[in-house]
């Protein structure tokens, strides 16, 4: 099959929540003679900012002239997005070799998208020989595929309520599952210290490691006496950072010129400004959590293209919004769990319009803002995908 038949039928595949991918990732990764044991391992999970988080750590270690593969979730244009190596997509070509490869197997279970994409990232890092690899943790921590590796440090950004059917009802509940990521007698950076994730740490021997502390001065930031900015917006980067620098010096060293060290550093559809006339924003905040950290960072009276997945609070998320959106435009990513924008519209109390094309909904958007006014895409990472690929961002 060509490279554009194999994404469709892995996709095809969905992704069973209610099926742990442990269990499967272990066993094909066994079967490939544990390619994930050819590097030291970190695991980068929580609630929000795992993504920018894992992109800190790789630029911090490429720094250090270190070989870094990175995993991530999801992507929003090519699923070669979630398999680098400093930096640089996995290949069509080598794509479809470990596909091949990896569809050899005989497996008890055919794996789902995301458990196969987790086991191709393995291999693809054990075949480039990197230095580390750096995987953000899909849904919860404790069951996910990624989770199948033994990490040399795990990291936690933070805890909010999110996939409640699937990991819980509290906070309580949802650190527990997301410290499964803990390993035994291993390392944590617990950027949120719930009490939980400190039991599970201390019933694992694990030590647990506070976040660097960082300062924020204007648009910079001050570490070790140092001053440097990243190119990336949004002051809750700062959470992030703080956690990546603790996660490098664990592994290797701070680099000693940070704002060389992270000149490269991009994180696409997090607090991405296109353009500025008028300001238009793109961020994939998925919850009320992820939608609140953004908030101060937005301007006032934006106008607000948003879609959700069906699982999503959305009448919390849209509450946020409200905050500072003047209208909103209604509209749908293609992913198959997204909300109808008119099952939406219900929860909206300002005025709004629906425009299901996502693409047409940013035209209308921007041309009702004029060069004075502001729009955000946000509300899901599917949805800030969709608008890229189709506007060629």
């Amino acid at each position: 099959m060509e490279y554009k038949e194999v994404i469709e039928e892995l996709a095809s595949r969905g992704s069973d929540r209610k099926k742990p991918a442990l269990e499967s990732t272990r066993e094909a990764l066994e079967a490939l003679s544990r390619p994930d044991r050819d590097y030291p391992v970190v695991l980068v999970g929580g609630t929000n900012g795992k993504g920018s988080t894992v992109e800190m750590v790789s630029e911090g270690l490429q720094a250090n002239h270190r070989k870094v593969g990175v995993y991530k979730s999801p992507h929003l244009v090519s699923a070669r997005e979630r398999v680098k190596v400093n930096g640089e997509l996995i290949s069509k070509e080598e794509f479809l070799e470990l596909y091949r490869k990896i569809e050899s197997l005989e497996l008890e279970k055919e794996l789902t998208f995301f458990e196969f994409m987790t086991v191709l990232a393995f291999l693809y890092f054990s075949k480039k020989q990197v230095d580390c690899a750096v995987m953000e943790v899909g849904m919860g921590g404790r069951l996910d595929a990624t989770n199948a590796a033994e990490p040399e440090v795990a990291a936690i950004t933070n805890i909010s309520e999110d996939h409640t059917e699937y990991l819980g009802d509290t906070p309580e509940e949802i650190a527990s599952e997301k410290a499964g990521i803990i390993p035994e007698d291993g390392k944590v950076v617990a950027g949120d210290r719930l009490e939980t994730i400190l039991e599970v740490a201390e019933e694992r021997g694990a030590e647990v490691l506070e976040p660097q502390s960082v300062e924020e001065i204007g648009n910079s930031y001050l570490f070790d006496g140092k001053k440097f900015s990243i190119p990336v917006e949004g002051s809750f980067q700062k959470e992030n950072l703080e956690v990546a620098l603790r996660v490098i010096e664990e592994l290797d060293r701070v680099p000693e010129y940070l704002e060389t060290a992270f000149s490269d550093l991009e994180c696409p559809g997090r607090m991405e400004v296109i353009d500025r006339m008028p300001t238009y924003i793109q961020d994939g905040a998925h919850n009320p959590a992820a939608l609140r950290k953004i908030l101060p960072d937005l301007p006032d009276d934006f106008i607000c293209v948003f879609n959700a997945l069906e699982n999503k609070d959305l009448g919390e998320m849209v509450s946020v919004l409200e905050e500072k959106a003047s209208k909103f435009y209604l509209t749908k990513s293609d992913f198959f769990l997204a909300e109808h924008p008119e099952k939406i519209a219900s929860q909206v109390s300002i005025p709004y319009e629906v425009e299901s094309d996502p693409e047409k909904a940013v035209e209308l958007a921007l041309e009702e803002a004029g060069r004075d006014g502001s729009v955000v895409v946000t509300g899901s990472l599917y949805l800030v995908g969709n608008v890229k690929e189709k506007r060629g961002e």
